[in-house]
């Protein structure tokens, strides 16, 4: 099955059921269903370069953009939303990597987009477009749909490619594993160019249910669109879950929001528990994954049994592997993690040197390093790419930040390493404290110390007001060493 193959059933069987609404702006299932068509209709017109045309969305967050992208991979072409947070050199390199054939905006944005090689077009030259039925024959479901990229944490973000089968049997997963249905009503709060909240949207259509979407996220809005208008589940990151009980002052004991459902980065167990208290009524789902592996795990926060580092067993489809130099470790040991299922992604674009890395006889791995408990449980200890050597010692910044998350006191933590003479890296911590609280370097290195070996206590503390995020809601590493190294992050 493709993508969009459930729309027309969903809008013969509920026609006036709202399939996206934001703010007081609503289309129904029907109205859709003839949207989508009519987009599709003015895809199918347009010439392309090669195998399959290449649409860039250059849109704002709303009801334009999800039917844009529905029309477009309906007719056959890949969608690639763009960032309108992106600087001008980040935007033209992410448009010189995926070599678009036309790029989507609107008035407002043309004169911030332009590329040699693709039409730019605006949305409301779409308008009159007469709606057509598209031929399913033209796109299968290995038919490829998405461009999206990788956050850029690490360095410059690779292009990564998808097919519709990689996506539909994920919504198998929203079904069956999350519980979702077509009765859900999903609040969407953060930006449809982030694959999370975009792949939240997609399978909410898929499976004929309603979506609210916010213009960008709010925690004061997102709190009101819980309160007043009914959504039975959330998707969101951890940094919004943080936002959303700074705004809160008593338990919401509202029983419409069923399911919060959390990826990105793992919850640290302070957040964790001010969710359950603020959200009493609703089942906490996190789930571990990335954009090439898609899921992965996931766990629910009010199991009986519970681990605070694990991020649960794998999904009903996922098979895992734990590897080192080439073969299965024992359990409970570390080693790299690899996973097969339907749901991978195809390709980086024009990166076969990356390719080779990741894939290994139908298996796949993002170098994620990771262990399993006797109970299957799956533990990620960190990625190997973020390792540093102090000391001759290898050292993990992310199980030294789990530490740090769980101290009273510390709102986000990022670790990583910085040129040392004698060390050869030294570990190092910027640190963001709760309000009111006044923890030292000291107070903190004598509580790590407890829980860590010494030569990974951070020797080096730097207290900071704000921390610099990638477009997925995760603290951008590179960046604050980056900033460190030209002298404008250590104070």
């Amino acid at each position: 099955m493709r993508i969009t193959d459930t729309i027309q059933k969903n809008a013969a069987l509920y026609p006036d059921k709202t399939a996206i609404q934001m703010g007081t702006e609503n289309i129904s299932y029907r109205e859709l269903d003839k949207n989508i068509k009519k987009i599709a209709s003015f895809f199918n017109k347009l010439p392309f370069e090669e195998s399959q045309g290449k649409a860039a969305l250059y849109l704002p967050n709303g009801i334009d953009f999800l039917q844009s992208f529905l029309g477009a991979i309906s007719a056959g072409w890949i969608a690639i939303p763009l960032d309108l947070k992106w600087k001008e050199r980040e935007l033209n390199e992410r448009l010189e990597q995926s070599q678009p054939d036309l790029i989507l905006t609107t008035e407002v944005l043309q004169r911030r987009v332009n590329h040699k090689n693709a039409t730019l077009t605006l949305v409301s030259a779409i308008a009159d477009s007469v709606p057509f039925e598209e031929n399913k024959n033209r796109v299968s479901d290995k038919s490829l749909f998405y461009m999206g990229f990788t956050s850029g944490s690490t360095g410059i973000p690779k292009c990564f490619v998808r097919s519709h089968r990689s996506w539909v049997k994920s919504f198998v997963c929203s079904k069956k594993d999350f519980g979702l249905t077509e009765s859900d009503t999903v609040l969407v709060p953060g930006p449809l160019v982030h694959s999370l909240f975009l792949y939240a949207a997609i399978s909410t259509i898929y499976l004929g249910g309603t979506v609210k979407l916010l213009p960008k996220f709010s925690a004061v809005r997102t709190l009101t669109e819980i309160e007043t208008d009914e959504a039975s589940v959330l998707y969101t990151v951890p940094t919004m879950l943080a936002g959303l009980t700074k705004e809160m002052n008593k338990p919401n004991n509202m029983l419409q929001l069923k399911k919060i459902i959390s990826s990105g980065a793992k919850w640290e167990p302070g957040l964790k528990g001010r969710i359950n208290r603020l959200f009493p009524k609703s089942e906490l789902i996190e789930f571990y994954g990335a954009s090439e592996l898609s899921f992965v795990s996931f766990i629910t926060h009010r199991a009986d049994k519970q681990k605070a580092l694990s991020v649960g067993r794998p999904f009903h489809n996922v098979e895992l592997s734990i590897r080192k130099d080439g073969n299965e470790v024992e359990r409970g040991e570390i080693g790299t993690l690899y996973v097969k299922s339907e749901m991978l992604f195809s390709h980086y674009l024009n990166r076969p040197d990356a390719n080779k890395e990741v894939w290994e006889n139908g298996w796949l791995t993002v170098g994620d390093l990771a262990k399993l408990d006797e109970d299957g449980d799956l533990y990620i200890i960190g990625r190997s790419n973020n390792m540093m050597i102090s000391g001759g010692q290898n050292v993990y910044p992310e199980e030294i930040e789990n530490v740090l998350h769980s101290l009273k006191g510390i709102e986000e933590a990022v670790v990583f390493g910085i040129p040392d003479p004698y060390w050869g890296e030294k570990v190092s911590a910027a640190i963001l404290l709760n309000e009111h609280e006044e923890l030292t370097t000291r107070d903190i290195q004598r509580i790590c110390r407890k829980h860590l070996s010494i030569y990974k206590v951070p020797k080096h503390i730097i207290f900071k007001k704000k921390l610099p995020y990638t477009s997925s809601g995760k603290i951008a590493r590179s960046k604050v060493k980056e900033m460190y190294g030209q002298g404008v992050f250590n104070s």
